[in-house]
């Protein structure tokens, strides 16, 4: 190959060093530069790198030389590279020739370089505050480069005004530019301002959490500019939302907040991320025995969360929200589970509470009256149980137990006198109208009263009971010393007591339960949580006095009576013979105020009672304020 080719290649190389690449060498350059003989703009931070490669069959001593302004560079034999970073101090001339046996090869290479200037450098430094005024002075490290600059943020140009010395005394952003040669440096800019705006400070900490919908949160500044701020985690321009005032949500956010000012620098984003973290409604608790005898007994639930919805079943099945909604205590006559849970809005729903309840049976189930007490035993031998009977008036009675010779077994009760007690019976056993054999007898207060024996079948009987107070009575089956007949036993059922005690009745104030147990029992247990509260104080320092189910003088003056409500035959008051409104010559103290109360139940809600809603109501209270 001849000279001229090896020139050729690298002319061709130094020329397409601009696409990145060397046709000869298959090297990469690092700065795209033409460095074909031209003259160019540069920046100072640029490295230039090019490469010379030599094809197969050159002169073994064909030598590159590369020099600066005159000032050799770099020399290589065959294939290399060179690489030249210029300064910001002048103008460059780069050449390159081959040398080979002392005598250059081809022409010299000669590139010329303007190097942009270096940046300006402003004083005082960017963030500088003043209280009034401000002189600012620039200047730039290239000898003989000019400075422009704006005042107003815009971007400077080389027609914006030359650099002379100036002052500001108001917030400003100066922005400068060095020119020489028609080449620009980059722009400088420099914030001043009168001071700096305070960050703002949130009432919730980032990172805080909160259970509630419409949760607030404020926001604390020293007014020194505008607050604005966003909600989407976005940051606030000027543009944002000003704040005006605490503000809410309900939901996870990420508050931002800024101030901004036309005199002072602009506050730092300040970042609240704030979490909902939904809470339960507390578990209700069912306050109830888990095992009972009787007809029925009270079922009470509570939840800890103030104005929470409790909403049941008894059935055993899971409580949503179209099951029974608890409004009060209630009751339940046979074994059930009772399951509750609880709602209320802005919270999760509780969990399921879930109580077992028993009902255990007791004599009083088979006798009738699931309420009256019962006891059982006997002399020397076995007490009454329970036993299916289907020609018993309910399907089932109470046997006396098995006994032998001279043993007996008693099925006993107690009632208050007077009344008429009532119940059926029979016996299989032996004949004897002497009743001296094997033999069932009723005795009351341990007379007896009534006899039944051989075999026979179900007997009603009744019989009255004279005198007030409490009295015994007992069923018993005695066997004597010998024998026996048919099964050896008793049986009775269908028990009814019907007091004949008055169905008026004065009381002391408040009611008391000894009162209750006397004459109401059916309602001791309802009545019991109510004693304690039935005194208290009226807003106006009155006494208040309040009379259940009816009322007696508390002063025990004459002067002062409430009329005793009439009682009728099943217990509750007779509500057509109530009077709402006692007429004022039935109080005689002047000013003395009363209101009659009825409640469905009493642990349901009590309201004055009127002729519209009386007959809803099955318990009554008189409350009295007295002067």
């Amino acid at each position: 190959m001849n000279k001229s080719l090896m020139i050729g290649c690298l002319i061709m190389a130094m020329a397409l060093s601009v696409h990145g690449a060397t046709m000869c060498s298959g090297e990469s350059a690092s700065v795209t530069l033409d460095l074909v003989t031209g003259t160019r703009a540069i920046s100072a931070s640029e490295t230039i790198r090019y490469s010379t490669a030599w094809v197969d069959g050159a002169v073994a001593d064909a030598m590159a030389i590369v020099e600066v302004n005159g000032e050799p560079l770099s020399s290589m034999a065959g294939s290399g590279a060179v690489t030249w970073t210029p300064q910001h101090n002048g103008n460059y001339t780069l050449t390159h020739k081959v040398m080979s046996g002392g005598t250059q090869i081809g022409e010299t290479l000669t590139a010329m370089f303007f190097v942009e200037p270096a940046n300006p450098v402003l004083n005082p430094v960017s963030g500088t505050t003043f209280d009034s005024s401000l002189s600012v002075s620039m200047t730039c490290p290239t000898e003989g480069a000019t400075i422009h600059y704006t005042t107003d943020g815009s971007e400077p140009t080389a027609e914006s005004p030359e650099y002379k010395r100036f002052k500001i005394s108001g917030k400003t952003t100066v922005r400068a530019i060095a020119e020489k040669n028609g080449l620009l440096s980059e722009v400088v800019t420099a914030e001043y301002a009168l001071g700096q705006c305070a960050d703002p400070v949130f009432s919730l900490a980032d990172g805080a959490e909160f259970e509630h919908s419409n949760q607030e949160v404020s926001i604390a500044w020293n007014n020194d500019g505008v607050l604005r701020y966003t909600l989407d985690g976005s940051e606030p321009t000027v543009e944002s939302p000003i704040y005006e005032g605490p503000f809410s949500f309900s939901e996870s956010v990420v508050v931002k907040a800024k101030v901004f000012s036309d005199d002072f620098f602009d506050s730092s984003v300040v970042t609240a991320s704030l979490t909902r973290v939904w809470v339960n409604v507390a578990t209700p608790v069912v306050d109830a025995s888990s095992s009972f005898t009787g007809s029925k007994t009270k079922v009470s639930i509570s939840c800890a969360t103030e104005g929470a919805v409790v909403r049941y079943t008894l059935d055993g099945n899971e409580p949503n929200s179209h099951s029974t909604k608890y409004t009060g205590p209630f009751y339940v006559t046979d074994s059930c589970t009772v399951k509750a849970y609880a709602v209320m809005p802005d919270y999760l729903d509780s969990e399921v509470a879930a109580f077992a309840i028993e009902k255990v049976w007791a004599i009083g189930d088979t006798m009738g009256k699931p309420d009256h007490g019962f006891t059982t035993g006997g002399s020397g031998g076995a007490g009454w149980t329970r036993v299916t009977d289907a020609t018993a008036p309910n399907g089932e009675a109470m046997k006396s137990g098995a006994i032998t010779h001279s043993q007996s077994s008693v099925l006993s009760t107690k009632v208050m006198g007077p009344g008429t007690l009532s119940f059926s019976w029979r016996t299989s056993c032996e004949q004897d109208d002497d009743y001296e054999w094997d033999h069932a007898e009723l005795a009351v207060d341990g007379v007896v009263k009534l006899r039944l024996n051989g075999v026979t079948e179900w007997t009603a009987a009744s019989m009255e009971i004279t005198g007030d107070g409490e009295h015994t009575i007992e069923w018993r089956y005695l066997k004597d010393d010998v024998e026996g007949a048919g099964e050896d036993a008793a049986w009775v059922a269908n028990y009814s007591w019907a007091s004949a005690e008055p169905y008026t009745h004065t009381t002391e104030v408040p009611v008391s339960y000894a009162w209750l147990a006397a004459h109401e029992p059916g309602v001791v247990d309802e009545y019991e949580s109510y004693e304690v509260s039935a005194k208290a104080t009226a807003a106006n320092g009155w006494k208040v006095w309040e009379c259940y189910v009816v009322g007696l003088d508390p002063q025990k003056m004459d002067v002062f009576r409430i009329s005793a409500f009439p009682m009728k035959a099943d217990g509750t008051p007779d509500l057509e013979n109530l009077a709402l409104e006692p007429a004022q010559s039935e109080w005689n103290v002047p000013g003395a105020r009363a209101v009659i109360m009825g409640a469905a139940t009493l642990g349901g809600e009590w309201q004055t009672v009127t002729e519209e809603n009386k007959a809803l109501f099955r318990f009554f209270r008189v409350v009295v304020e007295l002067p």
